[in-house]
């Protein structure tokens, strides 16, 4: 990484991008005040009067329900945004990192996903994820497709802190018992893009399943695991008294304008992991969370 300030960072207020400021300082950060991705048709030339040396694509439409009646708006940012993107790295020979999603699978199989394995995404947010995905495949020759599933961080609306303050209220919490999937720090998942980038040779462009080895700290959940984890560190620290009753319910209990996949668990690649050594560990990553909580109240 020659010029760190070339390095080109579309997003600055979102979880991944928060992350990226902490590891990269000296590189560029464009929010939609300088780069509109509702506006995909401007986004092509403001990079490549830039002249960035790599980019990396830190924002999207991620909010999945508001999606099924944004379609327009989420398709522009989830998939010309990015092929905007794909067509100036293309023109600059330079790398392009584009973090995907879980949901362009349709939850279905009974094992964890591969990148080899057929798409079929089940919801608008999945559909215009995958369009960004065929662009920059198609577009850009030197890419980092990095699909990854449930992010949380210190930062910004996720469900950890979403758990931590329903926590402190209720006395009673009812939570998604059959959709299961691998939580991602997105602080891992900044360091193993910064590791990209700083080493691109360690990692052949193509398509990755971001999420580290399965263990005992890094195994899938459901979401109502998931949520017994964090209460039960929540109230070990101190940020809430008393942990709720917790309920495991089916989807059918929990109905939403969007169709999640039951089963969003992705197959981490061994190559990506081993080529960066960036290690995924979601426990560790939910306490370095709640460390920061307790610290800012």
């Amino acid at each position: 990484m020659s010029d760190p300030s070339k390095v080109l960072v579309i997003g600055r207020t979102g979880q991944l991008a928060q992350h990226l400021q902490l590891l990269l300082p000296a590189a560029t950060y464009w929010d939609r005040t300088r780069a509109d991705l509702a506006q995909p048709e401007k986004l092509q030339a403001q990079i490549e009067a830039f002249a960035p040396t790599a980019i990396v694509n830190a924002a999207a439409h991620t909010a999945v329900d508001k999606a099924e009646s944004e379609r327009d708006l989420a398709w522009r940012v989830n998939a010309e945004a990015p092929a905007a993107m794909a067509r100036a790295a293309a023109s600059g020979n330079v790398p392009l990192v584009q973090v995907s999603t879980d949901y362009v699978f349709d939850g279905s199989g009974e094992r964890a996903y591969r990148e080899s394995d057929a798409v079929s995404p089940q919801n608008v947010y999945g559909v215009t994820k995958l369009g960004g995905e065929l662009a920059v495949r198609a577009l850009a020759p030197r890419h980092w497709i990095l699909r990854t599933s449930w992010v949380f961080s210190e930062y910004g609306h996720n469900f950890v802190k979403t758990m931590v303050r329903l926590g402190k209220d209720r006395p009673e919490l009812k939570v998604v018992s059959d959709q299961r999937g691998r939580p991602t720090y997105a602080g891992d998942l900044a360091r193993l893009i910064v590791a990209l980038l700083t080493n691109p040779g360690s990692v052949a462009p193509g398509t990755y399943h971001a999420g580290g080895p399965h263990r005992d700290g890094n195994a899938p959940v459901s979401w109502c695991e998931f949520a017994g984890a964090i209460l039960s560190k929540a109230q070990a620290r101190g940020l809430i008294a008393k942990q709720p009753a917790l309920t495991g319910i089916p989807t059918s209990q929990y109905p939403t304008p969007a169709r999640r996949p039951a089963n969003s668990v992705l197959e981490p690649n061994v190559a990506l992991h081993s080529g960066t050594a960036v290690e995924f560990d979601w426990q560790r990553g939910l306490d370095r969370v709640l460390e920061f909580l307790s610290a800012n109240p």
